[in-house]
């Protein structure tokens, strides 16, 4: 018999914010693991399991733990906040169970899960009813250059842009040259919408526009939507034009 893997999406966090079979998979499992902050979202489902947490930086410790209790005939989660096909777990542990040539011995399920385009879109309104792209500002895998690069690209052809990880500590002036290559190709007018801790009591929706961002307020709990040549604040709710005519 397979041992069993699930790596499921979580969405914000909060309970009501996950999908039916996110929960349902995780009553299921024997073991779950995940980054120490989403054990402590999802702990009241977490009653007489194996709990394996670990702090940030230890992503593949965790694959490796994981895959070790489904070699002893476990159901096994690991927890990812929004989807964990998208700058989650679910390609590092595929990578894993093959380059060990486990295939036939653990069975690998994703489950998709809300993420934070997606959620914090639904805040701000209707902003990427079409065509969008999400670009982590994060060099911690990617390359500063590359980063730059696809934010250029992305800027250039009127996507819609959900920046993830827009600035840290470590990295203060990312947030700010990302911005400086957007206006390029936008208008000063553009509408921004930034999101700090979605869905949880701290949350905090701030609507500006590309000349008036202030950096200096944003940090890693933000989303920061940028939209594109179509998008316009009605009111309070930022949505892109999609076509229609009325």
């Amino acid at each position: 018999m397979k041992g069993q893997i699930f790596v499921i999406g979580i969405g914000p966090g909060q309970l009501e914010n996950m999908t039916l079979k996110a929960m349902d998979i995780i009553k299921s499992c024997d073991v779950i693991a995940g980054y120490k902050v989403y054990i402590e979202q999802i702990n009241k489902l977490l009653d007489n399991k194996k709990v394996i947490s670990k702090g940030m930086g230890k992503e593949i410790d965790r694959c490796e733990m994981a895959i070790e209790e489904a070699l002893q005939g476990r159901k096994v989660g690991i927890v990812c906040s929004g989807d964990g096909g998208l700058y989650g777990m679910a390609g590092l542990l595929i990578e894993l169970v093959h380059t060990k040539q486990l295939e036939n011995y653990i069975e690998i399920e994703v489950v998709s899960g809300v993420t934070a385009a997606i959620s914090c879109g639904a805040l701000l309104g209707a902003p990427i009813v079409e065509d969008f792209c999400t670009i982590s500002l994060s060099d911690y895998m990617t390359p500063y250059e590359k980063i730059l690069n696809r934010v250029d690209m992305a800027s250039k052809a009127d996507f819609v842009i959900a920046l993830y990880n827009p600035r840290s500590s470590k990295r203060p002036d990312y947030l700010d040259e990302a911005i400086r290559i957007i206006r390029k190709e936008r208008d000063d007018n553009t509408p921004v919408g930034i999101i700090r801790m979605a869905y949880r009591k701290e949350q905090e929706i701030i609507r500006t526009d590309i000349s008036h961002i202030k950096t200096e307020e944003i940090d890693m709990f933000c989303t920061v939507i940028i939209g594109n040549k179509q998008t316009k604040w009605l009111n309070d709710y930022m949505v892109t034009s999609r076509g229609y005519k009325i």
